[in-house]
């Protein structure tokens, strides 16, 4: 099951007269929605990505791809889907249809590694640097494709007054999901709001960011 534009609103509502909150509008509820789901995406990706455990809360934006390798003066070159939003898994196959798992460097430091002998890219053990729209393969090989998963963009509903919102999908996240993206947003409304109920929350919440870096 997933929120409509209709329900997802009157529940995020109801979240905030708990609190004792005035009306807010749902233009304004709808742009939070989109800020907060895209934390709420990018903290699930580092707990993914550092326990390598696939979660539920965004297993609907998980997209397979196979993506052909462009030699070019560059080097060997994929461009990235449009919908591209973090990418989970790259395996590089080369002409002799080798499959190999590739770690994935995000920073583009192709000195750095292939000046150590122990990570130079090799035919047998090629590397993988992300840049924002493209991946670039390093090996002494011949790769063909790179295929693996990633992250799509996640999708939100229309709000306008000529959109049927108890039908509009608010965000292709599943219900449980987005149950956790209301608490956060109505806490975090609470506090751009400067209400002093949620400010020790708050603070907590920061100290911890601060001590889990």
């Amino acid at each position: 099951m997933a929120y409509t534009v209709d329900k997802f609103y009157r529940k995020v509502l109801e979240e905030c007269d708990k609190m004792g909150s005035d009306f807010f509008p749902i233009p304004y509820i709808m742009n939070r929605l989109e800020t907060a789901v895209h934390d709420f995406i990018g903290e699930t990706v580092k707990f993914v990505e550092n326990t390598q455990e696939i979660r539920d809360d965004i297993r609907t934006l998980y997209k397979p791809y196979k993506l052909p390798v462009v030699a070019s003066e560059a080097g060997y070159l994929v461009s990235l889907p449009d919908d591209y939003q973090h990418l989970m898994s790259a395996m590089v196959v080369d002409d002799t249809t080798t499959v190999r798992q590739t770690a994935i460097i995000r920073h583009g430091q192709e000195d750095i590694y292939q000046a150590d002998p122990d990570t130079r890219a090799t035919a047998e053990y090629p590397s993988i640097f992300l840049y924002q729209d493209y991946i670039k393969v390093l090996s002494t090989g011949n790769p063909t494709f790179v295929y693996g998963m990633y992250i799509k963009q996640p999708t939100f509903g229309a709000y306008s007054e000529h959109d049927d919102i108890e039908t509009e999908i608010a965000v292709d996240l599943p219900e449980h999901a987005v149950d956790k993206v209301i608490k956060i947003m109505v806490r975090d409304m609470f506090t751009a709001t400067g209400d002093p109920r949620v400010q020790p929350q708050y603070a907590m919440k920061e100290d911890y960011r601060k001590r889990s870096k």
